[in-house]
């Protein structure tokens, strides 16, 4: 059965060392790397129609940050196209909150120079998000995750996040260690990765 890692990187940022080091953990693997939209509603449906490609295939579905909680929010979407695993590190749970600090500001990408207006647009999109993906949490209906969570990240507090999805009756595995919000040691996933691909 073909393998296929979907990496989904974080807010106003794009593929970058972690893809690297999945390529050459994983050379059989194909790896789809894409730089998101901006816009959260079209980078979820950017998100989806890649899913939707990868019909007959076993999809695993990496995603750091805000590309965690697009992550978290795919898990509650059931698909019939691909058995899927979801892989969450660091994850920004509640986006429209932890950047809001953003509003009303032009950021620059630092992996691609582009520059974006973030506006109210932006976080109403997430917080619609946010609130559905909660639905599904609070019903259950998601897939198995698993996430890592940086012990040392602050950015976000992972005991936050901790007590988060603690309120919910969902199917996780958590897995800590003493990284940062970059999480630069991807090692966790690597050999979640790995004992996933052996089944």
């Amino acid at each position: 059965m073909k393998h296929v890692i979907i990496y989904i990187h974080g807010f106003n940022s794009g593929p970058g060392e972690k893809v690297t080091t999945l390529q050459s953990t994983f050379p059989d693997c194909e790896i789809i790397a894409p730089q998101l939209a901006y816009s959260p509603s079209v980078a979820i449906k950017q998100l989806q129609s890649i899913i939707e490609s990868c019909k007959g295939k076993v999809v695993h579905v990496v995603g750091t940050s805000l590309g965690g909680f697009y992550t978290m929010y795919l898990s509650t979407i059931k698909s019939p196209e691909a058995e899927i695993f979801y892989y969450v590190i660091n994850p920004s749970f509640t986006p429209q909150k932890s950047l809001q600090r953003y509003l009303n500001t032009t950021v620059t990408n630092y992996k691609t120079q582009e520059q974006f207006q973030v506006d109210w647009t932006f976080v109403v999109e997430l917080a619609t998000y946010q609130l559905e993906m909660v639905d599904k949490y609070s019903a259950n209906c998601i897939h198995l995750s698993n996430y890592y969570i940086g012990v040392q990240d602050s950015v976000l507090d992972y005991l936050d996040f901790q007590m988060f999805i603690e309120k919910f009756d969902v199917p996780f595995r958590m897995y800590k260690s003493k990284q940062d919000h970059r999480f630069s040691d991807i090692s966790p996933v690597i050999n979640s990765l790995k004992i996933n691909m052996a089944f």
